[in-house]
């Protein structure tokens, strides 16, 4: 739990600083502001805040190490978002720092269980290797409304065609990864099945195929059922 809220405070912040991007970005994707217009600011705030505290006090009270690894997560959320950093909107810092946000996550699955091996790690990144290339096809998805609001993402800086490169090699590398960790035995069945599951709803999403009113709902349970089967597919290998 302590995990999902991280994530749901990076989010969250992000949405705090990103009111005036987030007005560009409704004149091309009609997505209705919930800060300001819904709620305060001074409440988002709060309630953002608050899910930060629980969440790292879960993460507290149940190891060490997975408390660093969801503090190491909020640190990145925070200046990828809030000024004066605000990283998401400087060039390569906007694309790395999702890269390793991108990592955090699944590490902290391993970590929550037993000790970071070398295994663990490359486990990890070849989860993160996908995550990341979701993030360049958002990139592709979102070149217009990128290149209006002035953020300088890797597709807004090198072009279309380089990022479309890199979203291919993202996917293959994570594949080879996966491929290599299992011919080495490190991964079983379940964690095959996982693996096509996360690459078909994640980095082959059912927009294509779905309604506007069903990608709403769709895209973000698959996304957070990627993590939630990850995390269980750990819990499995570690007590069995």
């Amino acid at each position: 739990m302590g995990v999902s809220l991280i994530l749901c405070y990076n989010q969250a912040i992000n949405d705090c600083f990103d009111i005036e991007i987030d007005k560009t970005k409704q004149e091309f994707t009609g997505k209705e502001l919930i800060i300001s217009k819904v709620i305060s600011r001074r409440t988002a705030f709060v309630l953002t805040f608050s899910v930060l505290f629980i969440g790292l006090a879960s993460t507290a009270l149940t190891s060490f190490n997975l408390f660093i690894v969801a503090s190491a997560m909020a640190f990145l959320g925070t200046i990828y978002s809030a000024p004066p950093f605000r990283l998401k909107m400087k060039y390569p810092f906007s694309t790395l720092v999702q890269f390793v946000g991108c990592f955090l996550p699944f590490l902290a699955g391993v970590v929550a269980f037993s000790p970071i091996t070398y295994q663990a790690i490359i486990i990890s990144s070849l989860f993160a290797m996908l995550a990341i290339a979701h993030r360049f096809e958002h990139e592709i998805q979102n070149y217009a409304v990128d290149l209006k609001t002035g953020k300088k993402t890797v597709a807004i800086v090198n072009g279309l065609e380089i990022t479309k490169v890199l979203y291919k090699a993202s996917i293959l590398a994570g594949v080879a990864e996966f491929i290599v960790s299992f011919a080495a035995g490190w991964l079983n069945g379940f964690f095959l099945l996982l693996f096509t599951f996360y690459l078909f709803l994640s980095i082959i999403p059912p927009r294509r195929f779905l309604s506007k009113p069903l990608k709403k709902i769709i895209i973000p349970m698959t996304t957070v059922s990627g993590f939630v089967l990850f995390f269980f597919a750990v819990f499995l290998i570690v007590v069995f």
